[in-house]
This record gives C-alpha cells, sequence and structure tokens, in this order.
C-alpha cells in the first residue's frame, strides 16, 4: 500500500516524491492527502471563517443612519446600535448602523450585544469614517453578551467574561468512552464504546485530559525558573473540541469538522481505572451572539502612555460569538486590535489595516510585547489583512481552545513577528503572508513569560516568506513548513517530512483556497 501511494506520486508539476507536500491538488479538483505512519495528516483549513467557511456576508435593507455629532458621540451611536437591536430578525439580521463620514469622538465602549447588528461607516482611508478614542483608555468596540464599561486592560489577561461561565457547554449525557488507541489529528471519525443517545445533528464535546504521562512526554514536566518550577499545562486539564455528528455507523463516530490534535490513549493515566480520560460527551452550548459585522471605518487612538501595568486602548474584542465579521477596517494605537475570545468561532477578519506608531514601554515593573492579533477561539479567518509596528506579536495564540485558525494572503511590516505565545494550541495555517522584517516563530518557548513552552501543533506554513523563519517539532506532533523562502533557523533533521520545497513555491499556491474549492466546490461563494 505504502509502496503505491510513493509510486502514484512520483511527479507532480515536475516535483520528485521525495520533495513533494503533504497536501496537494491532483489532476482533478479532489485534493489527496499522504499520512504520517500513524495516520496524521494536514488538517482541512476550509471550515475557518464566517458561516464556516466561503459564505458570503449578509447584509440588510433597514437602516438607522447617524450623522455629525459635536463632542463625544458615543451615546449616540450606541443608541443607534440599541433602537436597530429592537428590531426584527430577517435572515438572522436585524439591521445596519450607518455612520456618516467624518469624525466620531467615543470616550465609551460600543456594546453590541444582541444578534444581527452591522456597523458600517464610509470608508477607513482619508476622508471615510474614523471612530476616535477620547478620555480614559478603553475597548473602542466590544461583540458580547455581557460587555464591562471602564478601562482598557493588559491584553494579556483574561477578561471577566472569559473567566465567568458565560457561554460553556452544559453536558446532557454521561461521558462515553474513545475506544481508539490512537485518533489521528485531522480525522473526522472516532470510535466509541457506545453510540447510545447519540444522533446525527447532536453537538459533542470530544474531550482529553494534560495528564501527567503526557506533560512528561512533552518535556514540560520540569521547567525551571530561578529554582522554581513553571507550570505549562496544568496536570488534569481539559482539552476540548466541540465538534456536530454528521453520521453514526456502528460505534464510528463522524464528525463536521476535522480534529486539530491527536488523541494517544498511551499517554493517558491507566493507572486510574475509575477515570475515562478521552471522551465523547453531548453538549447543549448556550446561544452565542451571532451574524454581527464591522465594516469600512477607522479606530483611531492616542500613542500609549506608560507600561504593560497602565491600562491602553484596545479595538475590537470577540467574546462568546460565533459568525462575526469585519471587513476594511483600520486602526491606529490599539493594543490588540482586534482579540477573538475562547468561546468565540467562525470569524473573518478581512482586509483589517492597523498601525501602531507608538509603543508600549517596557519597565522594571511590568514587561513583555504587544499582541496585535490576539486568535484564542476557533474557526478563525484573516485575509489580505496588513499590520504594521516592531516589537510586537503580531499574530498570537494562547490557549488550546485556539484550533483551526487561518491567516491568508496577509503583509506584515515591522520586525515583530507571528508567534504562537504560551501553553498549546494547534490547527494553525500561515499560508501566503509575507513578513519581509519580521519573524515566523513555531517554537518551544520554555521557561518564558510563566512557563510557556510547546505553543502550537500540526500547523502548516504555506508558501509563505520571512526575513526569519523557525518551525520546530514538538514531540508526537508534526508542524509543516512547505514553499517558504527565508532565514531558517532551525532545521531538524533528526526528524523528516516536516519541510518541503524550501525557498520555492508550490501547487496550489494557496492550501486554504484549494481546500474551499475541493469542499463547496459548485457552492462556493462568489
Amino acid at each position: 500500500m505504502k509502496g503505491a501511494l510513493l509510486f502514484s506520486l512520483i511527479l507532480v508539476n515536475g516535483i520528485f516524491a521525495a520533495e513533494l507536500p503533504v497536501s496537494f491538488v491532483g489532476s482533478g479538483p479532489e485534493l489527496k492527502y499522504l499520512k504520517t505512519e500513524r495516520g496524521d495528516q494536514v488538517c482541512d483549513f476550509s471550515y475557518a471563517g464566517y458561516g464556516g467557511g466561503g459564505v458570503a456576508f449578509p447584509t440588510s435593507n433597514n437602516k438607522k443612519s447617524v450623522g455629525s455629532v459635536t463632542g463625544d458621540a458615543s451615546d449616540a451611536i450606541q443608541s443607534a446600535i440599541n433602537q436597530v437591536a429592537s428590531m426584527p430578525l430577517v435572515d438572522g439580521v436585524r439591521g445596519v448602523v450607518e455612520l456618516a463620514a467624518g469624525t466620531y469622538n467615543c470616550s465609551k465602549t460600543l456594546a453590541i450585544k444582541t444578534n444581527g447588528i452591522i456597523l458600517r461607516g464610509a470608508g477607513s482611508a482619508a476622508g471615510g469614517t474614523v471612530i476616535k478614542l477620547t478620555g480614559k483608555p478603553h475597548i473602542a468596540i466590544m461583540i458580547a453578551h455581557e460587555v464591562t464599561q471602564g478601562e482598557g486592560k493588559d491584553s494579556r489577561k483574561k477578561s471577566k467574561a472569559e473567566n465567568s461561565n458565560e457561554g460553556k457547554s452544559r453536558s446532557v449525557s454521561k461521558p462515553i468512552k474513545i475506544t481508539d488507541d490512537y485518533v489521528p489529528s485531522g480525522t473526522t471519525v472516532i470510535n466509541v464504546q457506545s453510540v447510545s443517545g447519540l444522533k446525527s445533528g447532536d453537538t459533542i464535546e470530544i474531550t482529553r485530559e494534560a495528564t501527567k504521562e503526557w506533560i512528561r512526554f512533552m518535556g514540560m514536566d520540569k521547567l525551571m525558573d530561578g529554582g522554581k518550577l513553571e507550570t505549562w499545562m496544568k496536570e488534569d486539564r481539559q482539552i476540548t473540541y466541540v465538534r456536530k455528528i454528521k453520521s453514526i455507523k456502528g460505534n464510528q463516530i463522524t464528525v463536521d469538522i476535522p480534529l486539530t490534535d491527536c488523541i494517544d490513549t498511551q499517554l493517558l493515566n491507566k493507572s486510574d481505572t475509575l477515570r475515562i480520560l478521552a471522551t465523547v460527551t453531548k453538549v447543549e452550548q448556550p446561544k452565542k451572539i451571532s451574524k454581527c459585522g464591522l465594516e469600512n471605518f477607522k479606530i483611531d487612538a492616542p500613542n500609549p502612555v506608560g507600561d504593560w501595568r497602565d491600562a491602553q486602548n484596545i479595538g475590537v474584542i470577540i467574546n462568546d460569538a460565533e459568525d462575526i465579521w469585519m471587513k476594511n477596517v483600520g486602526m491606529k494605537n490599539t493594543f490588540p486590535d482586534v482579540q477573538v475570545g475562547e468561546d468565540s468561532r467562525r470569524v473573518t477578519v478581512e482586509a483589517l489595516k492597523t498601525e501602531h506608531p507608538g509603543e508600549i514601554k517596557q519597565s522594571e515593573r511590568s514587561n513583555g510585547y504587544a499582541s496585535y492579533v490576539r486568535l484564542l477561539g476557533t474557526q478563525v479567518l484573516m485575509n489580505k489583512c496588513n499590520i504594521s509596528g516592531d516589537n510586537a506579536f503580531y499574530i498570537s495564540t494562547a490557549n488550546p481552545a485556539s484550533q483551526l485558525n487561518v491567516v491568508l494572503n496577509s503583509t506584515f511590516s515591522g520586525n515583530g513577528s507571528i508567534e504562537p505565545h504560551m501553553t498549546w494550541s494547534t490547527g494553525l495555517l500561515l499560508d501566503n503572508c509575507k513578513l519581509n522584517q519580521g519573524e515566523i516563530s513555531i517554537r518551544n518557548r520554555g521557561k518564558a513569560g510563566s512557563g510557556h513552552g510547546w505553543t502550537m501543533g500540526w500547523s502548516v506554513v504555506w508558501n509563505c516568506s520571512a526575513k526569519n523563519i523557525n518551525v520546530e517539532q514538538p514531540p508526537g506532533v508534526t508542524n509543516w513548513c512547505v514553499g517558504t523562502s527565508g532565514k531558517y533557523e532551525v532545521e531538524d533533521k533528526g526528524k523528516s517530512g516536516w519541510l518541503f520545497m524550501k525557498g520555492s513555491t508550490v501547487t496550489p499556491n494557496s492550501l486554504y483556497q484549494a481546500q474551499l474549492a475541493a469542499r463547496l466546490g459548485d457552492k462556493l461563494a462568489k
């Protein structure tokens, strides 16, 4: 079987088999995937974005217009948002708050707390619509059921909403044991002990625990700093993947979206026979705020003052939400520009343009770097974005809930980096990204910070370019680097199969777009 597979792949577009990308388009529209010995494969990233990928943004003819406002415009804009919030839903959308061209001084957070609201300006370039942040540093716009007014906080810390139980699932069945010895990354198929009480369309949580065996296997059990033990991942923390059942055959479940991590039962604690550490549980998820959009305006903040202990202006925060989009939004001096919370999914950020002429100072009481975009949720697509600034993480992740996210056709200017930041995230695709003076860094951060350790697994860097490239390989996991040019900091020669066509682009030019076309075909939104 293996020999036959390799024989069928001898030449594709003149590339020898030893150099083949792990995913490629054959003679037709169907994508074919090579797999590791244990069955892992490149994930289908086409599910990232609004509506689960390839879905057009909605619109509405219902409008509430806001013209020029003397003084603070926060209340006037919020009033218009609240009026649209009272309109009936039509195909999931209530209406548009339309801001005329001009500058709107805002000293308060603009809160979108209801489904189906679109906030639209007259453009993000000169002569368009500007939301100018005034007064104390604060969040410019927050899309969430629970919105708190007040000063902007250190964006690296969890917000009140993220720490609450808002948006958490409720179990409606007992956990069912996963019977596979190994569930590969990229699969949609799981075998379980019983399917009693389950049916197609049910929402389930696929869960495994961060056992001490797995933490030790990852080499993260002895991180030390100043003689003190650093904690990469708290033992017994649950790592969860929310999916819907697509079909059931016998005791085999097929889910709607691929898993972005593997589940290896050899790394689960078998000494405790009373505990089941890899499970499927039927859940009910609370309704999330949905079908809200931000379009065609710029958020302008003054230069930051102080260090990371001081409050800073923040652009957009999206919490406990699904099917949200941002299009043609500009930002200046916001830290971060965008944060997608861990209970949010299916978000598209398109044509975001940000600039950061001011920097937050490091000091004896606080250090660190800005994270311009924080991807803490799942199925986020960033497309055609242009982000500039120095000494920053352009894109960062920070938790296991960060899964199946895509950064596509985007340009980053300055000496910053795209760098998963801490703990363990999975399934990040960097596709045709350009960082002429910056770095792509997917690595073990070791004892940095609070023991950030291994940050990312099962990621793909596809046809990108950067000044420096650092793609490291965690134990039992692959991070692929395909068709990407730059100075490579690490070449793990002891682990083959992760680096393909170094310095030369491959076909398809975009992995995400090829996967989207293969999955949707004629159904793909134009």
